[in-house]
């Protein structure tokens, strides 16, 4: 009966500082909150039974409930997960000792927390554009108003093969990071109960990939179905806590460089609206662009519809000079000969044209017939061509032979790769693509690249010294970002900052590589 009773008035108390969290006025939130992500599976969530001293509201501490508001952090933490849940089984997970802990380290600090753990779910669950990450992805999105995003702690039992874990990790994280902006984002594993091979692949993480760390569980015990109980969850969570310090101590703010103009050769701009280009010519005095080139896209007022709009967007270009400059595109099955896509390039360059791009091929192979025309004359005028490849744009199987067909049957036309080429990396095609071909280069333009590269840093910084010559620093910004400081695309500014390149090889990349493909004179002001 006092069991019965208990639970009762523990529900009540629940449901009595839910009411309160929904009334809490959101001006009152701290706005400086170190927020972290805390998830994985039950053992996340928690199936202990809450001790009388985890009861209560932990001052300093906020919960994002299921209405992306704020409220105080009050056990079970796990109740509000959009991760297909069962609220009625959520209990007490490392959530609570970590915040504890972290409160203790810092009287100072207020700690925002997200927790979004699944009943059950393995890493496979979790990667490309899953349910759980993306569900996950949405609450950090909102919850990073008030404040930063400082960590995430995974704890999950696994299903599978060890063997495969670190591969599936390293992509994981990397995606994780390049969505938060974040490319040193901290992130702790916790080791399972039982399972020494798993226990193993999770301890040489650190060994792999950069700023994280893993939590042990030696001395813990377990209830039912493998899960912590109240008091080792409790020691799980300042573990957490201590790795998550650990880590935040090693983490240096990385700047953009200083000694360098970028020269960006991937933006996007409304160069046929007369103050299309002004806001690109504002955004480079903001991010430190020396000189960019503008492809068109096919939206309204990127490019020219009629001879009218033309005549538009080359007076609009006039002022920028040496400044900004511009590519050209036929869309594959515009023309209907070689002769007819020779003679429209030749005008484009006599007006200004230096490139050929962004050439997405929708719907069709990469070496369909209508590119094939379009590599061929571009090869013939003496244009490069910035490509795009996706899922129906430009398309490639693995190994990516069909663009090796087009690089050895153009031999004489640059082409620049972009966007989900870069996704192969892993395997090893775009490092031979780019020592096997002369006539290859990559811009590390768009989302995926810092992504890719930011999965094995000692590889990456390997491939980038290997491919100094071939690799154009880029960003793919348009005007759907030019005016946000805040962006993802920070990374890019960045991120070659922290793998400590040599000079010479930043050089190259940042301005040089993109000089020599596209002709640019190294004198513009």
């Amino acid at each position: 009966m006092k069991r019965m009773k208990f639970g009762f008035l523990w529900l009540v108390f629940v449901g009595w500082v839910a009411l309160i969290g929904s009334g809490l006025a959101q001006d009152t939130v701290p706005k400086d909150l170190q927020i972290y992500l805390l998830i994985g599976d039950a053992n996340m969530g928690g199936r202990a039974e809450t001790p009388s001293d985890a009861a209560g509201v932990l001052e300093r501490c906020f919960l994002l409930n299921d209405q992306n508001q704020w409220e105080p952090a009050v056990n079970p933490l796990n109740r509000h997960s959009k991760a297909g849940i069962d609220s009625a089984i959520q209990k007490l997970g490392p959530g609570y000792g970590f915040a504890r802990k972290m409160l203790d380290r810092d009287p100072k600090a207020n700690i925002g927390l997200i927790v979004n753990a699944s009943d059950q779910s393995a890493i496979a669950d979790w990667l490309g554009k899953s349910e759980l990450y993306w569900g996950a992805r949405k609450r950090v999105k909102t919850a990073v108003s008030s404040g930063v995003l400082k960590g995430v702690l995974w704890q999950q039992r696994e299903s599978g093969k060890p063997e495969e874990y670190p591969d599936q990790m390293k992509t994981f994280i990397s995606s994780l990071r390049a969505d938060m902006n974040a490319s040193s984002l901290p992130f702790i594993v916790g080791q399972l109960h039982d399972g020494k091979e798993w226990n193993d692949a999770i301890a040489k993480l650190p060994e792999s990939i950069h700023s994280t760390a893993y939590v042990p569980v030696n001395g813990l015990a377990k209830i039912e179905n493998g899960h912590f109980d109240a008091k080792s969850q409790i020691v799980l969570g300042e573990r957490f806590a201590e790795q998550m310090v650990r880590l935040q101590k090693n983490i240096s703010e990385v700047k953009p460089p200083s000694d360098i103009r970028f020269i960006d050769p991937h933006v996007h701009a409304m160069s046929v609206t007369p103050l299309g280009l002004r806001s690109v010519a504002k955004w480079m005095e903001e991010r430190n662009v020396e000189r960019c080139i503008v492809s068109p896209l096919n939206h309204k007022g990127s490019r020219p519809q009629n001879e009218e709009e033309r005549k538009v967007m080359l007076e609009n270009f006039k002022p920028y000079k040496g400044k900004i400059d511009r590519m050209t595109v036929i869309k594959s099955g515009e023309m209907e000969t070689v002769e007819d896509a020779v003679a429209f390039l030749k005008q484009e360059i006599a007006d200004g044209a230096i490139g050929f791009g962004e050439h997405y091929g929708e719907g069709l192979m990469f070496d369909d017939p209508k590119n094939l025309m379009l590599y061929e004359a571009c090869e013939k005028v003496g244009l490069p061509v910035m490509f795009h490849i996706d899922q129906n744009k430009n398309m490639v199987e693995p190994g990516m032979e069909r663009v090796d067909k087009v690089l050895k049957q153009f031999p004489k036309c640059n082409l620049v790769a972009h966007a989900y080429w870069w996704r192969q990396l892993a395997n090893g095609t775009c490092d031979r693509q780019l020592q096997e071909h002369p006539n290859l280069y990559a811009d590390m333009s768009g989302h995926v690249v810092i992504s890719v590269l930011n999965r094995d840093r000692k590889y990456a910084r390997e491939f980038l010294i290997r491919n100094q010559d071939k690799i154009l620093w880029a960003t793919d910004e348009g005007w759907w970002s030019f005016n946000k400081k805040e962006s993802q695309m920070n990374q890019h500014y960045t991120f070659l900052e922290e793998l400590d390149l040599p000079d010479e090889v930043r050089q190259k990349i940042y301005r040089g590589n993109a000089e020599k493909v596209y002709g640019l004179k190294k004198d513009a002001k």
